[in-house]
């Protein structure tokens, strides 16, 4: 009882940081993405604004698979 407690709550406090931190780096690649693209820096450019989408999608995955999770009966 007291050990399923315990899980539930690092479980989410890693998934709520994990998720958080995902989404931040997404907003920090794109505006230094639009900020190096308006100096003229296209190798930049392209590195944040793939930094960008790699978070993104690892973004959309935490979240499908927290979806998944709620959804699915263990």
């Amino acid at each position: 009882m007291i050990g399923d407690i315990f899980e539930v709550i690092w479980v989410s406090l890693i998934a709520g940081v994990g998720i958080t931190a995902s989404f931040s780096f997404v907003v920090l690649g794109s505006g230094r993405s639009a900020e190096a693209r308006r100096e003229g820096h296209s190798i930049a450019t392209v590195a944040y604004g793939a930094l960008a989408v790699v978070f993104l999608i690892v973004f959309f995955g935490g979240f499908v698979y927290a979806i998944d999770v709620l959804l699915t009966k263990r």
